[in-house]
């Protein structure tokens, strides 16, 4: 499946090199962001983004992430900031540059497909989410891994598995997490609170009597990134703040029914 690299320049004489890079990103990443997106909501005004100069400015920046030196990334905080920003504005630029009007299902491969140019590798969103924030689990049974033992952007995955990037990993659509920006030295305080913005949303819905509590599918299709049921069902329990919800939770644990909500894959405009 052919990339679609968003940051490639045929024309690299005109690009002027950029230092301290990560920075730059962060701060064309916010003045989108606070331009652009509904913070509220989650909602992203797509449409404005596009010609505008604050956008322009932004993909001008990223032609620089061809130079970028992967050693600035010396701590586990500075990788998880780092990489939950780049994918979440690559999801961005995507439905950007491809001009999808409702889903990100309009493009066949999307995550598969869409990508940047960093440092001498291509990353698509995937190998981004599922190589270096997963630590290179399969995105499903029957897929691959993202690398291979032989590829040396293994070398560059997390240090540890990190269930709360769930809730920062944004997808264009209406069921994905707000979008965020993270910065390595409030990282853990930021994926708390992305957490527990989560999973005290109006979806997640308890029934005591009956026992049996629905959430969203991201806590099916990551299931095994939470641990056991039991252990999901704790973590729900940790960031919940309705303390009679939290109590049934812990006290039934063992033998609470998960149900899944329908993810709304409409774009979040």
């Amino acid at each position: 499946m052919k990339n679609i690299i968003l940051n490639e320049n045929k024309n690299n004489s005109n690009v002027e090199k950029i230092e301290n890079i990560d920075l730059e990103l962060k701060k064309a990443i916010n003045n989108i962001k606070g331009s652009f997106f509904d913070l509220e909501t989650g909602n992203v005004n797509y449409k404005d983004i596009k010609g505008s100069e604050l956008f322009e400015e932004y993909k001008l920046i990223t032609q620089s992430l061809k130079d970028f030196n992967f050693s600035i990334l010396d701590t586990n905080d500075k990788k998880l900031a780092f990489w939950i920003n780049i994918y979440n504005v690559l999801v961005v630029h995507g439905i950007i540059e491809l001009d999808i009007k409702n889903s990100v299902n309009e493009i066949s491969g999307f995550f598969d497909k869409v990508s940047y140019k960093i440092g001498n590798y291509i990353f698509s969103l995937d190998d981004i989410e599922h190589g270096i924030l997963r630590r290179n689990v399969k995105k499903h049974f029957f897929s691959k891994r993202a690398f291979n033992n032989n590829d040396p952007r293994i070398n560059l995955i997390i240090e540890k598995l990190e269930p709360r990037i769930h809730f920062s990993l944004v997808c264009g659509s209406k069921s994905c997490p707000p979008i965020g920006t993270y910065q390595e030295d409030k990282i853990d305080k930021q994926l708390d609170l992305a957490a527990s913005s989560f999973i005290n949303n109006d979806d997640i819905l308890i029934d005591k009597e009956n026992n049996i509590i629905t959430v969203s599918k991201i806590f099916k299709w990551y299931g095994k990134d939470f641990g056991t049921q039991d252990d999901l069902i704790q973590f729900i329990a940790k960031y919940r703040k309705n303390e009679e919800d939290k109590k049934f939770l812990l006290k039934n644990s063992s033998i609470i029914s998960i149900k899944y909500l329908p993810y709304n894959w409409n774009l979040n405009h």
